[in-house]
Parts: C-alpha cells; sequence; structure tokens
C-alpha cells in the first residue's frame, strides 16, 4: 500500500513537473515569435525610412539641377534670341520653392532688360520678345505684367539712345515722380490682399528707380 501511494505521488508529481515544463517551453517560444515580429516590423520601418530618405535626397537632387539649368540659362541669356530657354528652364522648375525663383527675378531683372534692348536692336519683333518673357516671369513666381514694366523700360532706354529727349531733365524728374505718386496712391486704394499689393508696390519703386537710373545714364549723354 506504501508504494502504491508512492508510485502515485512519483507520477502526480512528474505530470506536474512536465506540464510546469511544457508552459515554460511554450511561454519562450510565444516570447521568441514575439520578437522575431517586433524585430521584423523594426527592420522593415528602418528600410521604409531608408526609402523615404533616399526619396527625398532624390527629389532634391532633382530640384537642385533644375534649379542650377535655370540659373544658367538666365546666366546665359545674351547667347539666346528671345527669353524662350530661360522660361522653359524656369516652368521645369515651377517645384523650386517660390522665393528662390523670385529671387532669381529679382537678381536678373535689369539683365532681362538689357537683354530685351539687344534683341530689339537685332531687329526681333517686340511681341514676341513679350510672349517670351511673360512665361519666363510667370514661371519665375512673379506677376505677368512684370513683362510689361520690363518692354517698356527696354523701350524708353532704347529711345535714350536714339533721339534727344522733348523735356529737360528736371521735367522729366518731375513728371516720373508724378506718375509714381499716382500709381502708389492708386495701388493704396486697391482691394487687393496685402501680399499682392505689396508685391505691386515693390514693382512701382524698382519701376521708379530705374527710370531714375535710365535718366541719369541719358542726361550723362547728352553733356558728353
Amino acid at each position: 500500500m506504501e508504494i502504491l501511494l508512492i508510485l502515485v505521488v512519483l507520477a502526480g508529481g512528474g505530470w506536474w513537473l512536465c506540464k510546469r515544463f511544457y508552459r515554460v517551453i511554450r511561454s519562450a517560444h510565444r516570447q521568441n515569435l514575439w520578437q522575431r515580429q517586433n524585430d521584423a516590423v523594426s527592420v522593415g520601418r528602418q528600410q521604409q525610412q531608408q526609402r523615404q530618405m533616399y526619396e527625398r535626397r532624390r527629389r532634391q537632387q532633382a530640384l537642385n539641377q533644375k534649379y542650377r539649368a535655370l540659373q544658367v540659362a538666365l546666366l546665359q541669356l545674351d547667347q539666346a534670341p528671345d527669353f524662350q530657354r530661360a522660361a522653359s528652364r524656369a516652368e521645369a522648375a515651377s517645384e523650386v520653392p517660390l522665393a528662390l525663383r523670385q529671387r532669381q527675378y529679382r537678381r536678373f531683372r535689369q539683365k532681362l532688360v538689357r537683354h530685351f534692348v539687344r534683341r530689339l536692336r537685332m531687329g526681333t519683333e517686340t511681341q514676341v520678345l513679350l510672349d517670351s518673357l511673360t512665361v519666363l516671369v510667370e514661371a519665375l513666381g512673379v506677376a505677368g505684367f512684370e513683362a510689361s514694366y520690363i518692354e517698356q523700360a527696354a523701350s524708353r532706354q532704347l529711345q535714350n539712345r536714339t533721339m534727344r529727349p522733348a523735356e529737360n531733365f528736371s521735367a522729366t524728374l518731375e513728371r516720373v515722380q508724378r506718375e509714381h505718386a499716382d500709381r502708389k496712391a492708386a495701388l493704396n486704394q486697391a482691394s487687393l490682399d496685402p501680399d499682392t499689393k505689396q508685391q505691386l508696390q515693390e514693382a512701382q519703386d524698382q519701376q521708379l528707380v530705374e527710370s531714375l537710373m535710365e535718366m541719369t545714364l541719358g542726361n550723362r549723354g547728352e553733356e558728353t
């Protein structure tokens, strides 16, 4: 009887140990499976982040190339028969931040005027130049009417170099300042959003500066 009791106890203890061992093994297996899944998710996230970083670098490199191509086209503007090549580069760089494209317009505006004058002297039709120039300035993020201002500045420069002004320097200065003040007053009264109004006002100020420079150069030419 005692032997039978001992065997029962041993059998029960063995079954408990087996059950406990099985639970430990199953828990370890689950822990290992969870760890592998977690590692796989972590690796997947890292690979996704690396792909995203690669795509960002690739897009940035592509934008930088388009931006450089735009700058080169503007620098080599005097080699072109009009503004179409630079306009094409500017349109291709439409994803370049607006501030950078507008900066190039401000940087090269005087060069645009000089190129307009040069092509007029070469016999290129005004409308052909104005059409391609409008595409260019709009692609640079500037209002299209700026092309008309450039055309007007080029026409004035061309006239100042080919004919004597009908009015003296003082009268011209007074007229230019009066027209500038009238345009600024009209802009102040116009119903425009603040950013657009500021842009137009800055364009008028720039136009005044260019007009004064043209008058000064023309007056020096007469004195010599």
